[in-house]
């Protein structure tokens, strides 16, 4: 009824109007001509470009393109994105993806590629990033080839897409619990579990064996400090990615330190066991070794490699102890970026030098170290002492005094010759305080600086510190480093060499002629004195190349106005020859023995120099400390 009704009103009810709304019939009104619009084609296909350039960049999945004619690849937004690129442009080139996904998914992908190009097909497979912020994330690549009217592939039209593997928590609780979060391989605590496993299961059944080996990046630190840590970050799992693709199925590929990857290698069922472990650790060094493709150029990498079998050994302890044994004594001797198996001798070697490193600390804490004088005469002065070169030892309470020989190599490898250095550089300058004070006000120690100390970013201000708790005037010290440190790094140890002239320190370069420097360079340094190594002077009364080399170093002194001592003179004939040839510094058993405090207060009583006229490096004492 209602529908009835609203068409009835409709048809015939009449709306009122406006009677006083006049309307004419006079105008003619002319019918509208139609007109065809004007289309910019031009600009529509512009528009439309626009709109599906919105349409790609606003979707969660990336987009590309690969032109098979010009090899050229164009890349959404959305990817430079996904693949943690520094800028928003990414060049029209596969090399993006190359560079930020680690290789064995790189050379998949291209194969991929490769047979969708050859079947007109499709494809899609994983990637995984080279990026720590990212923490591995995986990614999907896929793509479909488009061919002309002749069946000829033009183009692949492509996505690329977060993994739904890696979203899944828990996906990720098994990363966080049992893998490396930086490079995807297994990490320490898998790493020992799975040991463990393998330890017990061999103790049930004698013919199960296996072994573990591990990889240490030589000079890992290197890397980090002459690119940068992301770099550093990228060589690890570029490395660890290398371990996996070697790996056999029941191997364990993990991450247990720093720069120190470890594999247990399993199914190992020659009699001889190294008839199975020798070509598989060959053929996992080459590989890991090969160089890596970094911005452009290839780095070079060195890897030292220690093997150990669990039938040498019975406790995970024991394992991992021995190879660790086994890598230290690799990288500190000639077989440096190898491979080496675990052998009998090197265990207990190793132990030896943990408990000699231990012995040192605890000697550094309980001040064990003394220092012994030896006299510096002038000859041309009447044999009157000029200084001392003072000699490190160390007082152990079960051994007695132990020669530096014995704990300096070892004191250098575990960076503790730096606490020593300290120690050394506080003991002589305190002891050069009390001497200045009994009214010997010229002495100057010289205290030998090795590499590591002289290189740290802290060693000016330390030494300042040290002169400041002890009273010391600096022109009574000096630092002694030898030729080879002075070289390293020449810039920054010129710079570090003013620093401390200026403050009124001098500089001493020990061990002269037994490294590489040229007389360019030894101009720039701010040096006062150099000392000729005893190994030239052993032989320049009998040996006439040993006597021409300490006539040049004599003549360089002189020409640099330098001050030059010879070390080590013994007998009569090496004292005649220096005489002779004009250097006038000398030291050694000719003279004295080294001699302790005491001693050494009462022979410089008898032979001390006192100065009439002259500049302070010409005749001053000369304190020296050496390790």
């Amino acid at each position: 009824m209602a529908i009835i009704f609203l068409a009835y009103v409709a048809l015939f009810y009449k709306f009122p109007s406006d009677r006083n709304k006049k309307i004419r019939n006079d105008v003619e009104i002319p019918e509208p001509k139609v007109v065809e619009p004007i289309r910019d084609l031009k600009k529509d296909l512009l528009e439309k470009d626009e709109m599906f350039q919105m349409m790609i960049d606003v979707a969660s999945d990336g987009f590309w393109t690969f032109d098979v004619a010009t090899g050229k690849v164009y890349w959404s937004n959305r990817i430079a994105k996904l693949l943690a690129a520094e800028t928003s442009t990414l060049e029209d080139s596969f090399e993006p993806l190359k560079n930020r996904v680690i290789e064995s998914d790189w050379n998949v992908f291209r194969e991929q590629l490769n047979k969708a190009l050859q079947a007109a097909g499709t494809f899609s497979c994983n990637l995984t990033l080279l990026d720590a912020a990212k923490n591995n994330v995986k990614l999907v690549i896929s793509g479909r080839v488009q061919c002309n009217e002749t069946g000829h592939p033009i183009r692949v039209i492509g996505s690329l897409a977060e993994s739904a593997v890696h979203k899944s928590s828990e996906f990720e609780n098994y990363n966080n619990v049992y893998q490396d979060a930086l490079t995807g391989v297994y990490n320490r605590k898998y790493f020992l579990e799975k040991l463990k496993n393998d330890v017990d299961m061999a103790a049930k059944r004698p013919d199960y064996v296996f072994a573990v080996a591990l990889l240490d990046i030589d000079s890992f630190g290197a890397i980090n400090a002459s690119y940068s840590i992301k770099i550093g970050d990228n060589v690890l799992r570029t490395i660890a990615d290398r371990l996996k693709s070697v790996d056999r199925p029941d191997d364990c590929v993990a991450r247990i330190g720093p720069d120190v990857f470890a594999i247990i290698l399993h199914n190992i069922q020659s009699r001889d066991p190294n008839d199975d472990l020798i070509p598989l650790v060959r053929n996992i060094h080459n590989k890991v070794k090969a160089p890596i493709p970094l911005e452009g150029k290839d780095l070079y990498i060195s890897v030292s490699m220690s093997i150990v079998i669990n039938q040498d050994v019975d406790c995970v302890e024991d394992i991992l102890a021995n190879a660790n044994a086994s890598l230290r004594d690799m990288k500190k001797g000639i077989n440096h970026g190898g491979i080496q198996f675990f052998s009998g001798g090197i265990r207990e070697k190793a132990m030896k030098l943990y408990k000699l490193e231990f012995e040192i600390r605890r000697a550094i804490q309980a001040q064990e170290f003394v220092l012994m004088y030896q006299p510096i005469v002038d000859i041309r002065a009447g044999n009157k002492i000029v200084g001392f070169e003072a000699l490190v030892r160390w007082n152990q309470s079960e051994r007695g005094i132990i020669s530096p020989a014995e704990f300096i190599p070892i004191a250098e490898e575990t960076g503790l010759i730096v606490p020593m250095g300290a120690l050394i550089l506080r003991m002589a300058c305190k002891q050069t305080k009390q001497w200045v004070d009994m009214g010997f006000k010229d002495i100057q120690v010289a205290v030998n600086f090795s590499a590591k100390q002289f290189s740290m970013d802290s060693m000016v201000e330390d030494v300042r510190r040290v002169l400041t708790e002890t009273n010391l005037n600096p022109r009574n010290l000096k630092l002694e480093i030898t030729e080879y440190t002075a070289m390293s790094e020449a810039d920054k140890t010129i710079e570090i060499m003013r620093a401390l002239s200026n403050m009124g320190i001098q500089i001493s370069i020990d061990d002269f002629g037994t490294g590489y420097s040229s007389l360019s360079y030894l101009k720039r340094y701010p040096v006062h004195t150099l000392k000729m190594d005893k190994y030239f002077v052993d032989h320049v009364a009998d040996n006439e190349e040993d006597a021409s080399f300490a006539r040049m170093v004599i003549g360089i002194a002189r020409s640099l106005n330098l001050d030059l001592i010879a070390e080590g003179v013994e007998t009569k004939e090496q004292l005649d020859f220096l005489y002779r040839e004009g250097c006038r510094l000398i030291q050694g058993f000719y003279f004295s023995k080294p001699l302790n405090t005491e001693m050494a207060l009462e022979y410089m009583r008898d032979h001390y120099y006192v100065p009439t006229q002259g500049t302070m490096s010409e005749k001053a004492e000369v304190v020296e400390v050496k390790a």
